[in-house]
């Protein structure tokens, strides 16, 4: 019997774009806005910045070398990688708690993305032009109260994202991407100039750029470390499984660079956008996670063309959350087409979790609004959503990422993983591998310790 090949992309641009599209979501935009808002604005953007810069994006291209060195789903990567090392400890096990997490990443993020789209629906049929802040508030209030309609809606995201993943690599995640991607952009930096016009620009550029008032915690610093992995879904397997999907011809370092950098325009286009619009219209940025929902339509309401504004902003937001849904199908659903199951069988598979975990969720926007299950544990004021996305941000990426770095720098042989990068300067190479031996894996544990012992 002839041995199916292993799938890749047709070319470095299919590449870059998947890839950055897996990088690009709601953590970018919905998470992004409402995380900057909640802690003042400019100074956790420098943290962020920073965290960005020195932790996540040395991550990331591990990450991505795993994969590539791998070639295959995350578990049996490692696993191979660990053999070939001659380790004894399971590498495995953070591939597999990746996996686990990424149902619980997708639970959550199919009810926010079905809330989305269903904005989007309401504003294709005239909704929101011309609508005072009652009536929005109303329209949260009564969508978050119909668990039902939420449930198909995050059903109806759900089984868009296992369609498009289920078509293939290059049919279904090269080519939406290729589409969603420039799309994106394109809709981004529409609706940012137009708020550089109609809104409060000045306010919002300082709010996002005016680096004062900054608290160093160690808090603060583990939930922009959150943020930045969220924002580049580092952590859970997905950017390993592109890493392996990933050609010869492609420059990791590079790519790496190109596809941090439209992550990071992504979330600095939607601070431009979405702050000034608010601050135009008299709002508060630190409204929490229904910042878009509760605040933003109230800036388009008393815009001409209102409806058709808030129907692209929507849309816009249905695209990004597509584009990181996908990637965290791809981890389990590779890893179910290497024990013989069809890649459509094994995504369909994936709905069946996802969608029943995000009834938590729904029910924590709705009738349990006000239920905290660890509450005897002294996480009182957490709903599921709450322990469900801090759980998997603020604890769950990091350690992945961790894992990583210690695979990269502790696991595997210097001159493999030199050889296997192939960074042209020494230089750079000796800084990379030096962050991921000493730097980050300190500075990951010193702040797990510090936010548990203060």
């Amino acid at each position: 019997m002839e041995k199916k090949s292993y799938p890749s992309f047709s070319s470095r641009l299919g590449f870059i774009m998947v890839t950055a599209g897996a990088a690009v979501g709601l953590g970018n935009i919905w998470s992004f806005t409402y995380v900057v808002g909640s802690n003042g604005g400019g100074g956790f953007v420098l943290i962020y910045l920073l965290v960005l810069l020195f932790l996540a994006t040395p991550i990331f291209m591990a990450e991505l070398l795993l994969g590539r060195m791998g070639k295959a789903s995350p578990p049996e990567a490692l696993s191979k990688l660990q053999k070939q090392a001659g380790s004894k400890i399971p590498w495995a096990v953070p591939a597999w708690m990746g996996l686990i997490s990424t149902i619980f990443i997708l639970s959550f993020y199919a009810v926010i993305a079905g809330k989305v789209m269903g904005y989007g629906f309401e504003a294709l049929f005239g909704g929101f032009g011309g609508w005072n802040g009652e009536q929005i508030a109303d329209l949260n209030t009564s969508y978050n109260g119909n668990e039902l309609l939420s449930a198909f809606w995050a059903g109806l995201f759900l089984a868009l994202s296992v369609w498009i993943v289920g078509t293939g690599v290059r049919s279904g995640l090269e080519r939406a991407s290729k589409i969603m991607m420039p799309a994106l952009f394109a809709m981004l930096l529409g609706l940012a100039i137009f708020a550089a016009i109609e809104g409060d620009f000045a306010r919002g550029f300082d709010f996002l750029f005016g680096f004062r008032n900054v608290e160093f915690s160690a808090a603060i610093f583990l939930e922009a470390l959150g943020l930045a992995f969220f924002t580049l879904s580092i952590g859970v397997g997905g950017i390993m499984v592109y890493g392996s999907y990933m050609g010869d011809d492609v420059s990791l370092p590079s790519a790496t660079v190109w596809i941090v950098i439209m992550d990071l325009l992504v979330a600095i286009l939607a601070g431009l956008a979405i702050f000034p619009l608010l601050f135009g219209a008299g709002l508060d940025a630190g409204v929490g996670p229904n910042l878009v929902f509760a605040a933003v339509p109230q800036a388009f309401a008393a815009l001409p063309g209102g409806s058709v504004l808030a129907f692209i902003f929507f849309l816009l937001l249905t695209v990004a959350a597509l584009t990181s849904a996908i990637s965290l199908f791809t981890p389990t659903v590779q890893r179910l087409v290497e024990n013989g199951w069809s890649r459509r069988k094994a995504a369909w598979s994936m709905f069946v979790p996802a969608f029943g975990l995000s009834i938590l969720t729904t029910l924590s926007f709705g009738s349990w609004n006000d239920f905290y299950p660890l509450a005897f544990l002294g996480l009182d004021g957490l709903t599921f959503f709450d322990l469900i996305y801090k759980g998997t941000n603020n604890i769950v990426l990091p350690l992945g990422g961790l894992a990583f770095a210690l695979i990269i720098g502790w696991g595997l042989q210097r001159d493999k993983v030199r050889a296997a990068l192939s960074m042209k300067s020494d230089a750079l190479f000796t800084i990379w591998y030096g962050l991921l031996k000493y730097i980050i894996p300190l500075a990951i544990i010193f702040l797990f310790v510090k936010t548990i012992w203060p």
